[in-house]
């Protein structure tokens, strides 16, 4: 492969991962709107900001992985790649008409154990699958987390854990290097590696993440990852600027958007993925309330 020919495809993977970064904030804003227009019930999460960590995760896993994310599922759906009606249909107690991946079940609590028991079963299956566990900052210091962590260390696991720390968020409790320093000893505690990421940067995410599957994957055992990342009430960044690492808020798609148009990306494709992802978030929502009634919209 020539020079020519590698830059083409990494550029490639980018604009892919720029674009699924727009279904996410889409399907967000749309699930919002769904949420206000009284069609879905309670607060599905809409992580506004954290659009990267989403993407890049998924993007690292490969067909086979599980990916379990205490905050709610429908983002690591899109960072899997997974079709959008079926995915916003069990939100609206309906059932998609076009396939794809499940919805998880919702009583089941989606909890840093059941991602261990994943991993338990892909370790006793032995054919080199991982499982991706997202938590919460805050969640660090439960006893299920705990317990998780010490399974995961001591079966050696093939399981990476992905902590989202959301700056500007009412769990933040502890200033930035606090945390960032808390999570290091958590992991050294636990017998892990424990490693730091930009959560704006969906590529390093990806890189990152990708790094730890690989160790999981050939019989390393866990690890950690510190995602920073900044919540915002931003819908589109349209007349937004990339904000400040000091600041409140870096938004992942224009941090995205700036280095693939020095990569060479035009300005047109760029607007052109955006329109994709808008048409594909339109036809999801109309697939979604097209579909058959299944029971009374899921509560948040």
């Amino acid at each position: 492969m020539t020079c020519v020919d590698e830059s083409s495809a990494a550029l490639s993977d980018q604009l892919e991962l720029h674009r699924r970064m727009w279904v996410l904030r889409l399907l967000g804003m749309a699930i919002a709107e769904l949420r206000g227009d009284d069609m879905i019930a309670g607060s599905p999460p809409v992580g506004f900001g954290q659009e990267a960590v989403a993407v890049g995760a998924g993007a690292a896993l490969r067909e086979g992985d599980v990916a379990i994310a205490t905050r709610g599922p429908y983002a690591d759906l899109v960072g899997l790649g997974a079709r959008l009606g079926p995915t916003i249909a069990p939100m609206m107690g309906r059932i998609g008409a076009d396939g794809g991946l499940p919805a998880p079940a919702p009583a089941v609590k989606r909890s840093p154990l059941l991602a261990v028991g994943h991993a338990y079963l892909q370790w006793l299956d032995d054919a080199g699958r991982v499982t991706l566990c997202v938590v919460a900052d805050s969640e660090v210091d439960s006893a299920d987390f705990d317990q998780a962590a010490k399974l995961a260390v001591c079966r050696r696991l093939p399981v990476v854990i992905l902590v989202e720390d959301i700056r500007g968020a009412c769990s933040a409790r502890r200033n930035g290097c606090g945390r960032e320093t808390r999570l290091y000893r958590t992991a050294a505690g636990y017998g892990m590696p424990g490693v730091s990421v930009d959560g704006h940067d969906v590529a390093a995410v990806r890189d990152r993440v990708a790094q730890a599957v690989e160790r999981a994957r050939t019989g390393g055992g866990p690890t950690l990852i510190h995602a920073i990342t900044h919540r915002t009430d931003l819908c589109a960044p349209d007349r937004a600027d990339d904000g400040d690492r000091d600041g409140r808020f870096v938004d992942p798609l224009i941090v995205a958007r700036r280095r693939l148009m020095a990569a060479g990306a035009t300005p047109a494709r760029l607007s052109e993925d955006e329109c994709a992802a808008r048409r594909l978030v339109a036809d999801a929502v109309a697939v979604a309330k097209s579909g058959p009634v299944a029971c009374p919209p899921m509560s948040g």
